[in-house]
Protein backbone atom coordinates (compact mmCIF):
# COMPACT_ATOMS: atom_id res chain seq x y z
CA UNK A 1 0.00 0.00 0.00
CA UNK A 2 1.88 3.58 -0.97
CA UNK A 3 2.05 5.90 1.63
CA UNK A 4 0.32 9.10 0.56
CA UNK A 5 1.36 11.32 3.48
CA UNK A 6 4.12 11.97 5.91
CA UNK A 7 6.28 14.93 7.34
CA UNK A 8 8.07 14.51 4.29
CA UNK A 9 5.27 15.70 1.99
CA UNK A 10 4.44 18.86 4.34
CA UNK A 11 7.68 19.78 4.23
CA UNK A 12 8.30 19.75 0.69
CA UNK A 13 4.91 21.32 -0.24
CA UNK A 14 3.17 18.35 -2.23
CA UNK A 15 -0.15 17.14 -1.87
CA UNK A 16 -1.02 13.42 -0.89
CA UNK A 17 0.39 11.16 -3.41
CA UNK A 18 2.84 8.08 -2.92
CA UNK A 19 5.73 8.58 -0.98
CA UNK A 20 9.01 7.91 -3.63
CA UNK A 21 12.42 7.66 -3.27
CA UNK A 22 12.95 10.81 -5.10
CA UNK A 23 10.82 11.89 -2.58
CA UNK A 24 13.03 10.85 0.37
CA UNK A 25 16.19 12.30 -1.45
CA UNK A 26 14.58 15.64 -1.72
CA UNK A 27 14.25 15.97 2.10
CA UNK A 28 17.93 14.85 2.41
CA UNK A 29 18.77 17.52 0.04
CA UNK A 30 16.92 20.12 1.76
CA UNK A 31 17.89 18.61 5.24
CA UNK A 32 13.68 18.27 6.88
CA UNK A 33 14.51 17.68 10.02
CA UNK A 34 13.48 14.81 12.24
CA UNK A 35 10.38 15.50 13.96
CA UNK A 36 8.06 13.75 16.52
CA UNK A 37 6.20 12.26 13.27
CA UNK A 38 9.62 11.77 11.43
CA UNK A 39 12.82 9.40 12.13
CA UNK A 40 15.80 9.46 10.61
CA UNK A 41 17.51 5.59 11.06
CA UNK A 42 20.80 4.73 10.20
CA UNK A 43 20.95 1.06 9.75
CA UNK A 44 19.26 -2.01 10.78
CA UNK A 45 21.10 -1.80 13.78
CA UNK A 46 19.74 -6.01 14.94
CA UNK A 47 21.60 -7.31 11.62
CA UNK A 48 25.15 -6.02 13.26
CA UNK A 49 27.83 -8.18 14.78
CA UNK A 50 26.65 -7.91 18.38
CA UNK A 51 26.11 -10.31 21.06
CA UNK A 52 22.73 -11.93 21.26
CA UNK A 53 21.21 -9.91 23.92
CA UNK A 54 22.60 -6.53 22.22
CA UNK A 55 20.92 -7.55 18.73
CA UNK A 56 17.18 -8.41 21.28
CA UNK A 57 17.63 -4.75 23.00
CA UNK A 58 18.23 -3.19 19.37
CA UNK A 59 14.97 -5.42 18.04
CA UNK A 60 13.42 -4.16 21.49
CA UNK A 61 14.13 -0.52 20.43
CA UNK A 62 12.43 -0.68 17.26
CA UNK A 63 9.41 -1.46 18.67
CA UNK A 64 9.58 1.15 21.09
CA UNK A 65 10.14 3.25 18.10
CA UNK A 66 6.48 2.57 17.16
CA UNK A 67 5.18 2.37 20.03
CA UNK A 68 5.95 5.84 20.76
CA UNK A 69 4.44 7.49 17.60
CA UNK A 70 1.28 5.48 18.01
CA UNK A 71 0.88 6.88 21.22
CA UNK A 72 1.36 10.34 19.97
CA UNK A 73 0.35 11.28 16.38
CA UNK A 74 1.81 8.35 14.28
CA UNK A 75 4.49 9.04 11.59
CA UNK A 76 6.90 7.84 9.74
CA UNK A 77 10.51 6.20 9.98
CA UNK A 78 13.04 6.06 7.24
CA UNK A 79 16.01 3.42 7.30
CA UNK A 80 18.65 4.06 5.38
CA UNK A 81 19.48 7.77 6.04
CA UNK A 82 22.54 8.92 8.48
CA UNK A 83 21.68 12.17 10.17
CA UNK A 84 23.61 14.97 12.67
CA UNK A 85 21.86 17.42 14.49
CA UNK A 86 18.47 15.61 13.83
CA UNK A 87 19.01 16.34 10.32
CA UNK A 88 19.49 14.26 7.08
CA UNK A 89 23.31 13.58 5.94
CA UNK A 90 23.62 10.96 3.71
CA UNK A 91 20.96 7.91 2.06
CA UNK A 92 23.29 4.82 2.82
CA UNK A 93 20.51 2.30 2.06
CA UNK A 94 19.81 -0.94 3.94
CA UNK A 95 18.83 -4.23 2.95
CA UNK A 96 15.26 -4.08 2.38
CA UNK A 97 13.99 -7.61 1.29
CA UNK A 98 10.64 -9.00 2.06
CA UNK A 99 12.18 -11.13 4.70
CA UNK A 100 14.10 -8.29 6.24
CA UNK A 101 10.84 -6.06 6.77
CA UNK A 102 8.75 -9.07 7.74
CA UNK A 103 11.52 -9.49 10.62
CA UNK A 104 10.65 -6.01 11.52
CA UNK A 105 7.05 -6.54 11.89
CA UNK A 106 8.03 -9.58 13.97
CA UNK A 107 9.70 -7.62 16.34
CA UNK A 108 6.36 -5.21 16.80
CA UNK A 109 3.91 -8.36 17.35
CA UNK A 110 6.48 -9.59 20.13
CA UNK A 111 7.25 -6.57 22.05
CA UNK A 112 4.16 -4.38 21.48
CA UNK A 113 0.41 -4.71 23.37
CA UNK A 114 -1.66 -4.19 21.70
CA UNK A 115 -0.20 -4.32 18.22
CA UNK A 116 -0.93 -1.09 16.10
CA UNK A 117 -3.60 -1.43 13.75
CA UNK A 118 -2.50 -0.61 9.84
CA UNK A 119 1.45 -0.84 10.48
CA UNK A 120 2.88 -0.28 7.48
CA UNK A 121 5.99 -1.71 6.41
CA UNK A 122 6.96 -0.80 2.87
CA UNK A 123 10.56 -1.08 0.60
CA UNK A 124 11.18 2.38 -1.84
CA UNK A 125 14.27 1.52 -4.57
CA UNK A 126 15.72 3.78 -6.58
CA UNK A 127 17.16 3.89 -10.06
CA UNK A 128 19.94 1.33 -10.90
CA UNK A 129 22.18 0.30 -8.33
CA UNK A 130 21.07 2.95 -6.02
CA UNK A 131 20.67 1.88 -2.10
CA UNK A 132 17.31 0.84 -0.78
CA UNK A 133 15.07 2.33 1.96
CA UNK A 134 13.00 0.33 4.10
CA UNK A 135 9.72 3.49 5.65
CA UNK A 136 7.81 2.59 8.20
CA UNK A 137 4.59 4.02 8.37
CA UNK A 138 2.42 4.74 12.12
CA UNK A 139 -0.43 5.73 12.08
CA UNK A 140 -1.43 7.64 14.98
CA UNK A 141 -3.55 4.57 17.00
CA UNK A 142 -6.94 4.79 18.63
CA UNK A 143 -6.02 1.43 20.51
CA UNK A 144 -3.18 4.08 22.52
CA UNK A 145 -1.66 3.63 24.99
CA UNK A 146 0.93 0.85 23.67
CA UNK A 147 2.71 -1.17 26.05
CA UNK A 148 6.16 -1.97 25.07
CA UNK A 149 8.00 -4.62 27.00
CA UNK A 150 7.40 -8.36 28.47
CA UNK A 151 7.32 -10.34 31.60
CA UNK A 152 7.82 -8.11 34.23
CA UNK A 153 9.97 -5.27 32.42
CA UNK A 154 7.14 -2.96 30.55
CA UNK A 155 6.64 0.58 30.05
CA UNK A 156 4.64 3.33 27.69
CA UNK A 157 6.84 5.57 25.08
CA UNK A 158 5.37 8.74 23.71
CA UNK A 159 7.45 10.83 21.26
CA UNK A 160 8.04 15.08 22.85
CA UNK A 161 9.99 16.50 19.79
CA UNK A 162 12.22 14.02 17.94
CA UNK A 163 12.95 12.21 21.32
CA UNK A 164 11.13 9.06 22.24
CA UNK A 165 10.14 9.29 26.18
CA UNK A 166 8.30 6.91 28.64
CA UNK A 167 5.42 8.13 30.14
CA UNK A 168 4.70 9.62 33.45
CA UNK A 169 2.01 7.98 36.12
CA UNK A 170 -0.23 11.05 35.03
CA UNK A 171 0.20 11.00 31.27
CA UNK A 172 -0.58 7.67 31.30
CA UNK A 173 -3.79 7.85 33.24
CA UNK A 174 -4.51 10.60 30.82
CA UNK A 175 -3.64 8.39 27.97
CA UNK A 176 -6.26 5.57 28.95
CA UNK A 177 -8.71 7.79 30.32
CA UNK A 178 -8.80 9.27 26.22
CA UNK A 179 -8.66 6.11 24.49
CA UNK A 180 -12.03 4.85 26.42
CA UNK A 181 -13.74 8.44 25.54
CA UNK A 182 -12.77 7.93 22.00
CA UNK A 183 -14.88 4.95 21.93
CA UNK A 184 -18.17 6.68 22.75
CA UNK A 185 -16.75 10.10 20.53
CA UNK A 186 -16.60 7.85 17.52
CA UNK A 187 -20.09 6.29 17.61
CA UNK A 188 -21.29 9.85 18.56
CA UNK A 189 -19.76 11.78 15.45
CA UNK A 190 -21.18 9.00 13.55
CA UNK A 191 -24.30 9.31 14.38
CA UNK A 192 -23.75 13.11 14.04
CA UNK A 193 -22.87 12.92 10.18
CA UNK A 194 -26.49 10.93 9.91
CA UNK A 195 -28.80 13.17 11.97
CA UNK A 196 -27.27 16.00 9.62
CA UNK A 197 -28.51 14.33 6.69
CA UNK A 198 -31.75 13.70 7.63
CA UNK A 199 -33.22 17.61 7.08
CA UNK A 200 -32.09 17.91 3.89
CA UNK A 201 -33.60 14.25 2.10
CA UNK A 202 -37.36 14.15 0.94
CA UNK A 203 -39.35 11.54 2.99
CA UNK A 204 -42.38 11.81 1.03
CA UNK A 205 -39.98 9.23 -1.05
CA UNK A 206 -40.33 6.47 1.20
CA UNK A 207 -37.31 5.13 3.09
CA UNK A 208 -34.10 5.75 2.67
CA UNK A 209 -30.91 4.52 3.35
CA UNK A 210 -28.26 6.22 5.31
CA UNK A 211 -23.94 5.50 5.47
CA UNK A 212 -21.42 7.36 7.29
CA UNK A 213 -17.73 6.86 7.95
CA UNK A 214 -15.29 8.44 9.52
CA UNK A 215 -11.26 7.67 10.43
CA UNK A 216 -10.89 6.76 13.85
CA UNK A 217 -7.94 8.76 14.16
CA UNK A 218 -7.07 11.98 13.07
CA UNK A 219 -5.83 13.56 9.78
CA UNK A 220 -2.23 13.63 9.66
CA UNK A 221 -0.61 16.88 10.78
CA UNK A 222 -0.75 19.42 7.89
CA UNK A 223 -2.88 17.98 5.63
CA UNK A 224 -4.53 19.77 3.47
CA UNK A 225 -8.53 19.58 2.64
CA UNK A 226 -9.58 17.73 -0.95
CA UNK A 227 -10.05 20.12 -3.74
CA UNK A 228 -13.35 20.33 -6.06
CA UNK A 229 -11.17 18.19 -8.95
CA UNK A 230 -10.13 15.55 -6.37
CA UNK A 231 -14.06 15.15 -4.94
CA UNK A 232 -15.00 14.16 -8.77
CA UNK A 233 -12.07 12.01 -8.99
CA UNK A 234 -12.57 10.42 -5.81
CA UNK A 235 -16.22 9.46 -6.61
CA UNK A 236 -15.37 8.18 -9.94
CA UNK A 237 -12.47 5.91 -8.73
CA UNK A 238 -15.14 4.69 -5.64
CA UNK A 239 -17.81 3.35 -8.03
CA UNK A 240 -15.10 1.82 -9.96
CA UNK A 241 -13.68 -0.37 -7.17
CA UNK A 242 -17.82 -1.03 -6.28
CA UNK A 243 -18.09 -2.96 -9.00
CA UNK A 244 -14.61 -4.85 -8.34
CA UNK A 245 -16.05 -5.07 -5.00
CA UNK A 246 -19.17 -6.65 -5.95
CA UNK A 247 -17.66 -9.00 -8.48
CA UNK A 248 -19.11 -9.92 -11.97
CA UNK A 249 -22.40 -11.43 -12.93
CA UNK A 250 -24.04 -10.78 -9.69
CA UNK A 251 -26.95 -7.88 -10.84
CA UNK A 252 -25.86 -5.14 -8.70
CA UNK A 253 -27.80 -2.01 -9.58
CA UNK A 254 -24.83 0.86 -10.04
CA UNK A 255 -26.82 3.59 -7.39
CA UNK A 256 -24.58 6.47 -7.39
CA UNK A 257 -24.05 5.86 -11.45
CA UNK A 258 -26.54 8.60 -12.31
CA UNK A 259 -24.42 11.10 -10.39
CA UNK A 260 -21.74 10.75 -12.71
CA UNK A 261 -24.39 11.65 -15.95
CA UNK A 262 -24.88 15.10 -14.95
CA UNK A 263 -22.35 17.81 -13.43
CA UNK A 264 -23.26 17.19 -10.05
CA UNK A 265 -20.47 14.67 -9.60
CA UNK A 266 -17.98 17.56 -11.24
CA UNK A 267 -19.46 20.82 -9.73
CA UNK A 268 -19.62 19.80 -5.88
CA UNK A 269 -20.53 22.68 -3.72
CA UNK A 270 -19.12 23.83 -0.57
CA UNK A 271 -20.29 22.91 2.63
CA UNK A 272 -19.02 23.16 5.85
CA UNK A 273 -16.05 21.50 6.09
CA UNK A 274 -16.80 19.41 3.61
CA UNK A 275 -18.20 19.36 -0.10
CA UNK A 276 -21.23 18.35 -1.16
CA UNK A 277 -23.44 16.36 -3.90
CA UNK A 278 -27.01 16.34 -4.82
CA UNK A 279 -29.02 14.65 -7.20
CA UNK A 280 -31.17 17.73 -7.69
CA UNK A 281 -27.62 19.86 -8.45
CA UNK A 282 -29.89 22.46 -10.36
CA UNK A 283 -32.56 22.86 -8.18
CA UNK A 284 -33.00 26.79 -6.89
CA UNK A 285 -36.15 26.50 -4.51
CA UNK A 286 -35.86 26.70 -1.27
CA UNK A 287 -38.26 24.49 -0.02
CA UNK A 288 -36.72 21.88 -2.10
CA UNK A 289 -35.16 18.43 -0.36
CA UNK A 290 -33.05 15.90 -2.12
CA UNK A 291 -35.23 14.06 -4.09
CA UNK A 292 -32.89 10.47 -4.35
CA UNK A 293 -29.08 10.93 -3.63
CA UNK A 294 -27.17 13.19 -1.26
CA UNK A 295 -22.87 12.76 -0.73
CA UNK A 296 -21.02 14.63 1.87
CA UNK A 297 -17.41 14.11 1.80
CA UNK A 298 -15.76 15.78 4.69
CA UNK A 299 -12.49 17.52 5.03
CA UNK A 300 -11.30 15.72 7.41
CA UNK A 301 -12.02 12.48 5.73
CA UNK A 302 -15.35 11.50 7.09
CA UNK A 303 -18.23 10.80 4.56
CA UNK A 304 -22.03 10.76 4.50
CA UNK A 305 -24.80 9.50 2.17
CA UNK A 306 -28.62 8.79 1.41
CA UNK A 307 -30.23 7.16 -1.03
CA UNK A 308 -33.73 6.99 -1.48
CA UNK A 309 -34.84 3.33 -1.77
CA UNK A 310 -38.14 4.61 -3.13
CA UNK A 311 -37.08 6.59 -5.65
CA UNK A 312 -35.78 2.86 -7.50
CA UNK A 313 -39.06 1.59 -7.32
CA UNK A 314 -41.11 4.62 -8.65
CA UNK A 315 -43.66 3.47 -11.10
CA UNK A 316 -43.19 0.02 -10.97
CA UNK A 317 -45.82 -2.93 -9.98
CA UNK A 318 -45.15 -4.39 -6.13
CA UNK A 319 -47.75 -6.73 -5.23
CA UNK A 320 -47.95 -8.89 -1.86
CA UNK A 321 -46.96 -6.17 0.52
CA UNK A 322 -49.30 -4.36 2.89
CA UNK A 323 -51.20 -1.22 2.04
CA UNK A 324 -49.97 0.08 5.33
CA UNK A 325 -46.08 -1.25 5.41
CA UNK A 326 -42.87 1.12 3.79
CA UNK A 327 -41.06 -0.93 1.68
CA UNK A 328 -36.89 -1.24 1.15
CA UNK A 329 -35.35 -2.31 -1.74
CA UNK A 330 -32.86 -5.14 -0.30
CA UNK A 331 -30.67 -5.04 -3.62
CA UNK A 332 -30.80 -1.46 -3.36
CA UNK A 333 -29.24 -1.66 0.20
CA UNK A 334 -26.67 -4.13 -0.97
CA UNK A 335 -25.39 -2.34 -3.92
CA UNK A 336 -25.66 1.46 -2.04
CA UNK A 337 -23.36 -0.44 0.74
CA UNK A 338 -20.96 -1.36 -1.12
CA UNK A 339 -20.57 1.99 -2.84
CA UNK A 340 -20.34 3.71 0.39
CA UNK A 341 -17.55 1.58 1.75
CA UNK A 342 -15.26 2.35 -1.59
CA UNK A 343 -16.19 5.93 -1.10
CA UNK A 344 -14.89 5.61 2.30
CA UNK A 345 -12.06 3.80 1.54
CA UNK A 346 -10.68 6.21 -1.55
CA UNK A 347 -11.67 9.31 0.20
CA UNK A 348 -9.20 8.39 2.95
CA UNK A 349 -6.35 7.24 0.99
CA UNK A 350 -6.97 10.62 -1.08
CA UNK A 351 -6.54 11.91 2.11
CA UNK A 352 -3.33 10.46 2.82
CA UNK A 353 -5.41 8.70 5.84
CA UNK A 354 -4.14 5.59 7.53
CA UNK A 355 -5.65 3.34 10.08
CA UNK A 356 -9.31 2.21 11.01
CA UNK A 357 -12.48 3.72 9.63
CA UNK A 358 -15.69 3.30 11.32
CA UNK A 359 -18.80 2.99 9.29
CA UNK A 360 -23.00 3.11 10.10
CA UNK A 361 -25.49 1.98 8.17
CA UNK A 362 -29.08 2.96 9.36
CA UNK A 363 -32.77 2.97 7.29
CA UNK A 364 -34.59 6.31 7.83
CA UNK A 365 -38.12 7.20 7.75
CA UNK A 366 -40.03 10.42 8.57
CA UNK A 367 -41.09 11.04 12.09
CA UNK A 368 -44.52 10.37 10.89
CA UNK A 369 -44.13 7.00 9.87
CA UNK A 370 -41.78 5.71 12.08
CA UNK A 371 -44.49 3.43 13.17
CA UNK A 372 -44.98 1.68 10.10
CA UNK A 373 -43.68 -1.69 8.92
CA UNK A 374 -40.92 -2.15 7.29
CA UNK A 375 -41.01 -4.99 4.18
CA UNK A 376 -38.24 -6.09 1.99
CA UNK A 377 -38.93 -6.92 -1.40
CA UNK A 378 -37.20 -7.83 -4.61
CA UNK A 379 -37.60 -8.70 -8.10
CA UNK A 380 -35.73 -12.23 -7.67
CA UNK A 381 -37.20 -15.25 -9.58
CA UNK A 382 -35.42 -18.56 -9.61
CA UNK A 383 -33.34 -18.04 -12.76
CA UNK A 384 -33.70 -14.20 -13.31
CA UNK A 385 -35.76 -11.24 -12.85
CA UNK A 386 -39.57 -10.36 -13.19
CA UNK A 387 -40.90 -6.86 -14.03
CA UNK A 388 -42.91 -6.98 -10.95
CA UNK A 389 -41.84 -6.61 -7.44
CA UNK A 390 -42.79 -8.50 -3.94
CA UNK A 391 -41.98 -9.02 -0.36
CA UNK A 392 -39.21 -11.50 -0.16
CA UNK A 393 -40.81 -15.09 0.54
CA UNK A 394 -40.32 -15.57 4.20
CA UNK A 395 -38.88 -12.24 5.01
CA UNK A 396 -40.48 -10.33 8.62
CA UNK A 397 -41.80 -7.15 8.86
CA UNK A 398 -40.08 -4.80 11.01
CA UNK A 399 -40.96 -2.12 13.02
CA UNK A 400 -37.66 -0.55 14.34
CA UNK A 401 -34.71 -1.40 12.39
CA UNK A 402 -31.22 -1.03 14.35
CA UNK A 403 -28.40 1.02 12.70
CA UNK A 404 -25.38 -1.46 12.62
CA UNK A 405 -21.51 -0.78 11.77
CA UNK A 406 -18.20 -2.51 11.19
CA UNK A 407 -14.53 -1.36 10.88
CA UNK A 408 -12.02 -1.74 8.52
CA UNK A 409 -8.57 -0.22 6.83
CA UNK A 410 -8.21 2.79 4.28
CA UNK A 411 -5.59 -0.05 3.12
CA UNK A 412 -7.44 -2.93 2.63
CA UNK A 413 -8.11 -4.65 -0.58
CA UNK A 414 -10.53 -5.77 -2.58
CA UNK A 415 -11.29 -8.46 -0.24
CA UNK A 416 -11.56 -6.73 2.80
CA UNK A 417 -13.70 -4.05 1.31
CA UNK A 418 -15.76 -6.88 0.16
CA UNK A 419 -16.41 -8.97 3.55
CA UNK A 420 -16.76 -5.41 5.64
CA UNK A 421 -19.81 -4.12 2.85
CA UNK A 422 -21.16 -7.83 3.23
CA UNK A 423 -21.13 -7.78 6.64
CA UNK A 424 -23.30 -4.23 6.99
CA UNK A 425 -25.34 -5.34 5.19
CA UNK A 426 -26.12 -9.02 6.26
CA UNK A 427 -26.65 -7.01 9.34
CA UNK A 428 -29.83 -4.90 8.43
CA UNK A 429 -31.13 -7.88 5.63
CA UNK A 430 -30.78 -10.50 8.90
CA UNK A 431 -33.31 -8.36 10.30
CA UNK A 432 -35.82 -8.88 7.61
CA UNK A 433 -35.55 -12.61 8.53
CA UNK A 434 -33.59 -13.19 5.16
CA UNK A 435 -30.49 -15.28 4.88
CA UNK A 436 -27.98 -12.64 3.52
CA UNK A 437 -27.11 -9.98 1.09
CA UNK A 438 -26.22 -10.38 -2.44
CA UNK A 439 -22.86 -9.45 -1.95
CA UNK A 440 -20.44 -12.26 -2.75
CA UNK A 441 -18.51 -14.00 -0.17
Amino acid sequence: MALMWSRIHAELGLSPQPLTYAMVEQAIAQGVRENEDLDWKRDLAWKKDLPPDAKEKKKREFAKDVAAMANTRGGLIVFGVSEENERPVKLLGVPNSEQDRQAMRSFTHKYLRPLVDSLVIEPLNGEDDAPGLIVVSVPPSPDAPHVIGEKNEMGIPHRDGSDTLWMSEGQLERAYRDRFSRRADDRAALTALIDGLVPEIDFDKGVWLAVAARPIAPLPLLSRRPQREQVSTTLRTALQLASEVFGRGQGRVPVLNELLSGDAVNNARHGLRRWVIRSNHYSTDAQERVNWALVELHHDGSIALAISLGAFTQGVEIVGTSPTAMQVHLKIVDAAIAEAVTLAATHARGLGTVGTILARAALLTSKAAVSAPLEAIDNQLIGGMSSLYQRVPGSRAVRNPVAVEAGFSAEDDVAALRGVARQLADDLNHQFGTSGSTIPD
